[in-house]
């Protein structure tokens, strides 16, 4: 490969995609990583502008926070790697539970990283997931290794999700943030008549009959977050 070839790969940018409900932080992360070197192409406030930027620009990287309303960065993860199988995804979360982490490798993801964390850190993550690697903030790896540092479980074995479909599962998230049945078919772009019937179907398969205790299941399952 001629000189100037190899000089040209070495110094391309990593695309990143950064998406988070918080302007702040957006903001403040875009413009850390691009004095780093990193090409921020696009930012997004919810899961479903993530979906669409990813699929419009095909990133090296999303940044995904995931506890974003109207569609949340674990849903999101899992929609982005069918539709963009080359993309990586790095979750950037103030959430420790492994349940949650589980969930986030088991859609796809492929480094987690707390927002506790030093920005020194995800930048690194950024690096070693660019590469192929997977990456988790050291204090939560813990989780998956044993007294040699031996990963316990291959991530790539972890559970998928079984409870309700994919598609029941975005209506129980709008249901639980307080959206009415017409403003979730608006956004699903579905009749309210569809709406309520997976409404029904939920309800029927998790034994739940009340909003309120589809709201508590959704919370506890983590397909929304308190803050």
């Amino acid at each position: 490969m001629p000189v100037e070839i190899k000089l040209a790969v070495r110094n391309m940018k990593i695309r990143v995609i950064i998406a988070d409900d918080h302007a702040i932080i957006r903001e403040g992360l875009k413009n850390l990583l691009e004095k780093k070197g990193v090409n921020v192409i696009d930012i997004a406030k919810n899961g479903r502008e993530a979906i669409s930027l990813a699929i419009a620009h095909q990133p090296d990287i999303v940044m995904m926070d995931i506890s974003m309303p109207d569609l949340n960065g674990v849903e999101a993860t899992a929609a982005i790697r069918r539709a963009v199988p080359n993309t990586k995804i790095i979750a950037l979360s103030m959430h420790s539970s492994k349940k949650i982490i589980d969930k986030m490798f088991a859609s796809g993801a492929s480094g987690y990283v707390l927002k506790e964390s030093a920005f020194d850190e995800l930048y690194d993550a950024i690096q070693e997931v660019n590469k192929g690697n997977v990456y988790l903030t050291p204090s939560i790896a813990r989780m998956y290794v044993d007294s040699q540092g031996n990963m316990v479980k291959d991530i790539e074995d972890m559970p998928k999700f079984k409870e309700i479909s994919k598609k029941e599962r975005e209506v129980l998230q709008l249901v639980a943030e307080g959206e009415k049945t017409r403003n979730i078919a608006e956004k699903l772009n579905v009749s309210i008549k569809t709406i309520e019937t997976h409404r029904t179907n939920i309800m029927k398969k998790l034994g739940i009959f009340t909003i309120a205790g589809l709201t508590k299941f959704a919370i506890k399952e983590g397909i929304v977050f308190l803050e």
